[in-house]
């Protein structure tokens, strides 16, 4: 299928990074608003230009179009090219309101299209290796999930110097404005829909603990850079998610159910390792004196999650960006493509992508609705 990017900045290039696992999709062209960031990128990967959007919609050979610009120009660039009868995958979040998430699947529907939104790493091996553990009953009934999305404080760093591949920089100001949530929260809460359904309700709190991070922006133009959500699955079971840009960086996910734990330690990491555990939290090794040293070793310290039985976790010859986010990002659109040949719905697209979407919204903003807050959408 062929597809074309809109958005040649610094994520851009882990979607080009991972487009070779992925041969069955052929780049037509690229554009951005921003006509040296678009040189800059073109130039890097081979690409062709296209220099406006109007240009690159009125190119009958474009399938499905790759939003990849900043948050704020989600809604505006895939309506466009929903409007244009093109296929849109997303950058998360699929729009900054509810109301425009749903009105861009409302306008998919109508016209046949699919509208589908990022994170793909659900589609990852630690994650559906951690979805057949569940399904299969290795740790019994799911009852409580902690899911952990700690970036740390990175406004502390030296993120001015962050440079992708083709040389885009890190966009601080924007990741400020947006906020952590808004980034971040869509990489556990795909997963945690995927294995549990709908959210039924949802009660969260959001702040703004740093209001400075060091850029030019005001207070008032920085959002929340903490949240806690606690979600209520149509299934029963429950989950604690916390985003944040000030406790030590955390990206894990621990799975209760009533005969053991699974611990995933990274999120981000398409074959993170991933521990069970007894329902108690312990690990119970066959060597007797080895038990002995590891509970000790255990008792009392943060490190304790990552003991237990190691579960295998396929090997996969994919390319993943050599950063902290190992995982193939194109793994997202090519499902949606193969769907699409197969007249389909993709599994993160529709009304899969407005309920992570507003979720997402609602935890980052959490003062601006009602708690606890029962979810306009569900899939």
């Amino acid at each position: 299928m062929n597809i074309a990017i809109v958005g040649c900045g610094f994520v851009a290039d882990y979607y080009m990074t991972t487009l070779p696992n992925h041969p069955e999709l052929k780049l037509v062209g690229v554009h951005d608003r921003d006509s040296g960031a678009a040189k800059r990128f073109a130039a890097f990967h081979g690409a062709r230009i296209f220099d406006t959007l109007d240009a690159l919609l009125a190119d009958p050979s474009v399938d499905l179009v790759l939003n990849l610009t900043n948050p704020s120009s989600h809604y505006a660039v895939s309506l466009a090219c929903l409007e244009a009868g093109r296929h849109v995958y997303s950058e998360k979040p699929l729009a900054m309101e509810i109301g425009e998430a749903e009105h861009l699947v409302t306008l998919a529907r109508e016209k046949g299209l699919q509208v589908a939104s990022a994170p793909s790493s659900v589609l990852g091996e630690a994650a559906q290796t951690t979805r057949r553990a569940i399904e299969d009953g290795t740790v019994g009934e799911v009852r409580l999930a902690y899911a952990e999305m700690e970036d740390s404080m990175v406004f502390r760093e030296n993120y001015r110097s962050w440079r992708s591949l083709s040389g885009a920089p890190w966009p601080a100001e924007d990741e400020f404005a947006v906020g952590c949530t808004l980034e971040h929260a869509g990489y556990y809460l795909t997963w945690l829909c995927e294995f549990f359904g709908p959210v039924e309700e949802m009660t969260a709190f959001s702040a703004k603990l740093f209001p400075d991070k060091g850029t030019s922006q005001t207070a008032a133009e920085i959002a929340n850079d903490f949240s806690v959500a606690c979600l209520r699955f149509r299934s029963g079971a429950v989950a604690r998610l916390t985003c944040g840009l000030a406790a030590p960086s955390d990206r894990s996910l621990h799975i209760v159910g009533t005969k053991g734990v699974l611990s995933v330690t990274d999120g981000w990491n398409a074959r993170s390792p991933i521990y069970l555990r007894d329902p108690a939290g312990h690990w119970r090794p066959r060597a007797g004196i080895l038990g002995k040293v590891l509970r000790r070793l255990e008792r009392g310290r943060p490190l304790k999650h990552w003991f237990g039985r190691k579960l295998p976790v396929p090997r996969s010859g994919a390319t993943v960006p050599d950063t902290s986010s190992r995982m193939d990002f194109m793994r997202g659109p090519a499902q949606m493509a193969e769907a699409i040949r197969a007249s389909a719905r993709p599994p993160l697209a529709d009304a899969f992508a407005l309920h992570v979407t507003e979720l997402s919204i609602v935890a980052q903003s959490a003062e601006r609705y009602p708690m606890p807050y029962r979810p306009r959408s569900t899939f």
